[in-house]
C-alpha cells in the first residue's frame, strides 16, 4: 500500500468488488483491449497476481495488472497473463484526466526500495506505461497488429481488399457452398462445446508445434467467463455435423478481435478458414461493430483482411543492483533466442528453395504445398499459433 497526496495505491491478488469499476476504465481507454478485461485477467494470471489499484476517496481511478515471478532470484514483474497466450494492446488503466496521477502513483510503487525486473511485452504503442517504470527503459517494437475499420455494409470493407484476395474468396465460397458448408455463431453456454472443437482442430493441425495448447485450460476458463458476459464468441464453418474450421473472437467495446483458430487440413477444405474469417467480419459489420483487429503477427495472409497496423512494444527496466544484473542476463537470453530463431528461419528458407517444384500432375491431384508455403490470397493456417 502506498500514499501520494489524496491517492492510495492498493496491491491486491484479485479485483473483487472493484471488477465493474476496472472494466469501466478499460472501456474508456483509447484502445480497449480484451486482454485487460477482468474476466481475462482473473483466469489467465500465472505466478503471483498483482493488481496495483489507485484509489481516491474509495473510487478506483486507475491501475495496472501484473504477475510476479522469479528470475535469477529477483522478482520479475510481467503483464498479467504473459506467456503462451500472448496478450496484446496492454496498458495502465486510468480515469480520463487522471492519467498523470495514476502513472505517478504506479511509479512510486515500482521504484520503491528493493530489486526487481520489469519485463512487459504486448504493450500498446501509445501507452503511458514507460513513464511509470524505473529509468532507463528499454523500448522495443516486438510485433504489429493489423486492423481495419468497419461500417454497417460488409461489402464496403470487402471492396477495400486486394483483387486477388477477393477472387480467391469468390472461388472458395462457391466451392464450399457446393459442399453445403454453413457458418454458425455460438454464444453464451454454446461456447463450451465450440471450445472443444477448437482444441481438437488446432491440435490436429499443429500438434506439438503449438504453444497455445499448453495454455488451453487457462484460455478456456477465460473464454467461458467472457462468454457469460457476451464478450467471447466462437464462429464455426460446418458441413452437417462436421466442423471444418473454427475461430474464437473477442467482442469488446465495439471491436471484434480474432484470436485463435483451427481447421481441417484436408485439401478439399482449403481456404475454409479464409471464408470463415470473412463471415466473422460480415457478422461484425451487420451488428454494428466498428473495427476488426487481427492481433499480433505480420503473417502474409493478414494483408488480405487489413491494411493498417499498430505497434506492440516490449518495455524492460530494472530497479536495484540485483535487478539491473538480472535484467542484463535476461536481455542476453532474449538476444540469443532471437538469433537462434533467425538462424532457424534462414535454414528453413534454404531447405524450401531446395525442394523440387510440384509436377503439373501433382498439382492437378491436389497435392499440398510444402509446410509453411502459402501463395498470395491462399488459405490461412491460423490466427494465433503461439
Amino acid at each position: 500500500m502506498g500514499d501520494r497526496g489524496g491517492l492510495r495505491l492498493l496491491v491486491r491478488p484479485r479485483l473483487g468488488p472493484l471488477e465493474p469499476a476496472w472494466d469501466a476504465l478499460v472501456e474508456r481507454l483509447p484502445l480497449p483491449s480484451p486482454f485487460l478485461r477482468s474476466w481475462w485477467l482473473e483466469q489467465t494470471a500465472r505466478g503471483v497476481p498483482r493488481f496495483l489499484l489507485v484509489v481516491d476517496a474509495g473510487e478506483l481511478v486507475g491501475g495496472l495488472a501484473l504477475q510476479e515471478e522469479r528470475w535469477l532470484g529477483v522478482p520479475r514483474l510481467r503483464v498479467m497473463g504473459a506467456g503462451a497466450l500472448c496478450p496484446d494492446h496492454l496498458d495502465l488503466v486510468a480515469l480520463p484526466g487522471r492519467e498523470e496521477d495514476v502513472a505517478a502513483a504506479l511509479a512510486a510503487w515500482l521504484r520503491r526500495p528493493g530489486s526487481r525486473v520489469l519485463d512487459l511485452e504486448g504493450v500498446a504503442g501509445g501507452s503511458r506505461l514507460a513513464a511509470a517504470l524505473p529509468s532507463p527503459v528499454r523500448r522495443e517494437v516486438v510485433a504489429v497488429a493489423p486492423w481495419a475499420p468497419l461500417t454497417e455494409d460488409p461489402d464496403e470493407w470487402l471492396r477495400t481488399r486486394p483483387r486477388g484476395f477477393r477472387a480467391t474468396l469468390r472461388k472458395a465460397a462457391r466451392r464450399l457452398d457446393e459442399q453445403a458448408a454453413a457458418h454458425r455463431v455460438l454464444r453464451g453456454a454454446q461456447v463450451d462445446a465450440a471450445l472443444a472443437a477448437l482444441r481438437r482442430l488446432h491440435g490436429a493441425q499443429w500438434g506439438e508445434r503449438s504453444n497455445f495448447l499448453a495454455a488451453y485450460d487457462r484460455f478456456a476458463a477465460a473464454s467461458r467467463a467472457g462468454a457469460s458476459r457476451g464478450e467471447v464468441v466462437v464462429h464455426e464453418l460446418a458441413a452437417g455435423d462436421e466442423v471444418v474450421a473454427v475461430v474464437s473472437c473477442f467482442e469488446v467495446a465495439g471491436r471484434v478481435s480474432l484470436y485463435q483458430s483451427g481447421r481441417l487440413c484436408a485439401h478439399g477444405w482449403r481456404n475454409a478458414a479464409t471464408v470463415l474469417l470473412v463471415e466473422v467480419i460480415r457478422d461484425a459489420c451487420r451488428r454494428g461493430l466498428t473495427e476488426v483487429d487481427l492481433l499480433r503477427g505480420d503473417e502474409p495472409y493478414k494483408a488480405g483482411f487489413a491494411s493498417a497496423a499498430r505497434e506492440l512494444l516490449r518495455l524492460r527496466a530494472a530497479h536495484g543492483a540485483a535487478g539491473r544484473l538480472a535484467l542484463a542476463a535476461l536481455a542476453a537470453l532474449v538476444l540469443g533466442t532471437a538469433v537462434r530463431k533467425l538462424a532457424g528461419r534462414r535454414l528453413r528458407l534454404r531447405r524450401r528453395r531446395a525442394l523440387p517444384a510440384p509436377s503439373a500432375a501433382g498439382q492437378a491431384a491436389g497435392q499440398a504445398a510444402p509446410q509453411g508455403v502459402r501463395a498470395h490470397g491462399g488459405d490461412l493456417g491460423l490466427v494465433r499459433q503461439r
